[in-house]
């Protein structure tokens, strides 16, 4: 498929609206079937309009089935005190029932839904464009939309950060003093990182340590250009972010979709 996506045009604040307001339209729901029907069409959605690959789809929603199956385990044994539950098996002293499995499995199906919008939201949405319609359109005060926007490119820049910390701890050997350490010669292959709890740890660390002060260095140029020191109605901004019709459009339609899945599953 060519062009842009269908969800990508729309705005990522009533985007982000509209995935957070799923579990919360689902939160009571405790039968599967209803549930299960609007996973599948949540699939189908995120592939037509969201051009989410099936790839990504699938490999995304392994740790919601994870999660998902915890949920089964768990109901499956601990719902023997209602009184309309029947035994279906007995696993030694845990008791399987009917009312358990049902509350499960919706429970777990309400997790993928979960996930598969959280994977079209992240394949649509842009975190400059988001942060900076949470500033103009839902009203978020500037000074936690750029927070947010230099966490997101700290978090960005960690695999990369973490990689250099391990090569770098990887290139140090130590000497006959075992408290003393030098600079080893860089071998003409990479070297092996080594994966002990003790090398873990001390990446961590200095991981850790190197974000902070980069962190640090990003407040204070926030603060030296004088963040949010005009009012809203006196910044400026490169790209303006605008709701409109179709905006309400797509949070009336999951929004409808999902009361009518909780309607169904009573």
């Amino acid at each position: 498929m060519t062009g842009e996506a269908l969800l990508a045009r729309r705005d990522p604040a009533v985007l982000l609206a509209a995935t957070l307001v799923v579990p919360l339209v689902l939160l009571r729901v405790r039968e599967p079937g209803p549930v299960v029907l609007l996973w599948v069409a949540a699939m189908v959605a995120a592939r037509a309009l969201a051009r989410v690959p099936w790839r990504r789809l699938a490999l995304g929603q392994l740790p919601f089935v994870a999660f998902g199956t915890s949920l089964v385990a768990v109901n499956a044994v601990t719902r023997g005190s209602d009184p309309l539950a029947q035994v279906v098996a007995v696993l030694g002293p845990l008791e399987i029932t009917d009312v358990g499995l049902r509350t499960g499995v919706a429970l777990a199906a309400r997790t993928l839904v979960v996930g598969v919008c959280a994977l079209a939201f992240l394949q649509v949405v842009d975190p400059g464009r988001l942060l900076g319609s949470l500033h103009q359109v839902a009203r978020v005060p500037i000074r936690f939309t750029v927070a947010l926007t230099a966490a997101h490119r700290v978090l960005e820049d960690l695999p990369a950060e973490w990689a250099t910390v391990r090569r770098a701890h990887a290139l140090r050997a130590p000497v006959a003093d075992p408290g003393r350490v030098v600079e080893a010669p860089v071998p003409a292959q990479a070297p092996r990182l080594p994966a002990s709890p003790t090398a873990l740890r001390r990446a961590a660390f200095a991981l850790l340590a190197t974000g902070i002060r980069r962190s640090e260095r990003m407040a204070v140029a926030l603060e030296t250009r004088a963040l949010g020191a005009l009012g809203r109605d006196e910044r400026t901004v490169w790209r303006p972010a605008r709701a409109d019709g179709r905006d309400a459009v797509v949070v009336v339609v999951v929004v409808a979709v999902c009361a009518a899945v909780a309607h169904a599953a009573r």
